[in-house]
């Protein structure tokens, strides 16, 4: 089937709108000045993507915070897909930038729907698949931290639901931002965590002045190897079964404070 692609067209809306200040938020509100510039690609189907305040079906709340979300209907069961495509984002000058968001993506009856994350460097270039989620959520989870690959000025993300005759898709509270903290914060922070041994063979240790709350492990293509809840000052994380190479760990403490640094796996 052909793709179609069909923007937004509000007044007063441009669809050229590009994100240029980090941390930026999605929150899907009539308030957000870039909630309408989100457009839609048909990849099969007509399933449709649109900011609502009441989920279709499965839920009996509604959105993560405020008033409205982002839903992906359910009236279908053939794996019709549809792209939800962000507004420009100019990633040129911020270190490492990640994505997150919230989202619940519930089964019904045992039919469970996909969502899929998608990135491209260009308004014009082929998506990469970040990751997929396609476990039931019933109540807003946390995507936990995703990191974007290649940064570009002219850069686009994309929320594809994937309907299998589940609940409704529904997102909210989008955000991108640096996963790595600036040298003036860094200063600061330094000495607040550590990783070793560095390069290692088996483990990754991490010992921290603040308790660990999430750890996850990236390949230098952005994708997630690993990702470990936690709730303590010292961590071992394995990692023998990495092939050898170099990755990306991220640290989150309890207080929501994002470290990122790089290890070999031997």
């Amino acid at each position: 089937m052909k793709k179609l692609f069909i923007p937004f067209v509000l007044l007063g809306v441009s669809l050229n709108a590009q994100i240029t200040t980090f941390p930026w938020t999605e929150t899907f509100e009539t308030s957000s000045t870039t909630a309408a510039a989100w457009t839609k690609i048909y990849e099969s189907g007509t399933q449709e993507w649109s900011n609502v305040a009441t989920a279709y079906y499965g839920y009996t709340t509604g959105a993560h915070q405020g008033d409205l979300m982002a839903e992906f209907d359910i009236d279908s069961f053939d794996g019709d897909a549809t792209k939800y495509v962000s507004p420009i984002l100019n990633l040129s000058s911020v270190n490492s930038p990640t994505l997150e968001f919230y989202y619940r993506n519930k089964d019904w009856g045992g039919d469970q729907n996909e969502l899929k994350v998608y990135y491209r460097t260009s308004t014009t270039g082929t998506w990469t698949l970040i990751t997929t989620f396609n476990s039931s959520i019933s109540d807003w989870t946390n995507s936990g931290t995703l990191t974007l690959p290649s940064p570009s000025a002219t850069y686009q993300i994309a929320l594809e639901g994937v309907a299998w005759y589940g609940c409704s898709i529904n997102v909210d509270d989008v955000l991108v931002k640096s996963g790595i903290l600036s040298t003036s914060e860094f200063d600061k922070k330094k000495n607040t965590f550590k990783v070793y041994p560095n390069p290692t063979s088996d483990f990754i240790n991490i010992k921290s002045e603040k308790r660990i709350s999430e750890v996850l492990i990236f390949d230098l293509a952005g994708k997630r190897m690993n990702q470990i809840k936690e709730d303590n000052n010292e961590v071992k994380i394995p990692v023998h079964q990495l092939p050898t190479g170099t990755y990306i760990i991220q640290i989150k403490n309890t207080e929501g404070i994002l470290n990122s640094q790089k290890f070999i796996k031997k």
